[in-house]
């Protein structure tokens, strides 16, 4: 893919009307790993094609049978596109493995979430049962509630709902507590993406000298690498 001149701030400032998808697409397409597994997987579809045609003439049934167009179930956890119960076709199981739906769109290509070529499945925050004696330290943006396993938990969890937009409203007003939306991470976002956009091209030490230190490149290699697929969820 083309790298952004990571030393104009005006090539990124179109990015601050982007939407959580776009913002999302910006970290994945400068991923290394997926770089490579697109390139490979375009080689391989290339040769499908090459073999069995493209829309509207394409041979589907010979191309679903062939063992370059599918991985097994068992090989792969995405349960779309399934093909004789146990197989799943290439592009389906490739777009699963990086979090979203249709056809996996070239690195290269910048316009693919705005346009709405990619689609990001739905990523619920990971949740942890804690042991009865665990010790628990929330941070200042967490809260613990206990539940009864013992009683019926939908009068709990509603219960506990009202509690926390009444605790999360309470510390808004009194301690600042600062929502996370798209608005306010943009910034950090845009530098975030300078930043590895000046390591693709050989040129972090200047870069962190004025975006940021060790800290500002973790996180972005982090969003980079996964963190990315928090951002289709955040407000604007």
């Amino acid at each position: 893919m083309k790298i952004q001149d990571w030393r104009d701030p005006a090539a990124y400032q179109a990015l601050m009307q982007y939407d959580g998808a776009a913002w999302a697409w910006e970290f994945l397409r400068r991923n290394p790993d997926y770089q490579a597994e697109w390139r490979a997987f375009s080689r391989t579809w290339r040769e499908l094609e090459a073999a069995y045609g493209s829309p509207p003439n394409r041979d589907f049934c010979a191309w679903k049978n062939d063992p370059r167009a599918w991985v097994r179930v068992s090989d792969d956890s995405a349960g779309d596109c399934r093909v004789d119960h146990d197989k799943v076709l290439i592009e389906c199981a490739f777009g699963a493995r990086w979090g979203f739906y249709k056809f996996p769109p070239d690195p290269g290509d910048a316009g693919a979430a705005r346009e709405q070529r990619i689609a990001w499945r739905e990523q619920a925050p990971p949740r942890r049962l804690l042991e009865p004696d665990a010790a628990i330290a929330p941070g200042p943006a967490q809260a613990a509630l206990l539940f009864d396993l013992d009683l019926p938990l939908k009068p709990q969890l509603e219960q506990a709902r009202r509690e926390l937009a009444m605790e999360q409203r309470r510390r808004r007003r009194e301690q600042g507590l600062p929502m996370r939306s798209l608005r306010a991470l943009a910034p950090r976002l845009i530098d975030e993406l300078r930043l590895l956009d000046a390591e693709a091209a050989g040129e972090l030490a200047q870069a962190q000298a004025v975006l940021g230190g060790e800290a500002v490149l973790r996180s972005a290699h982090a969003r980079r690498d996964g963190g990315y697929r928090e951002l289709p969820g955040l407000p604007d």
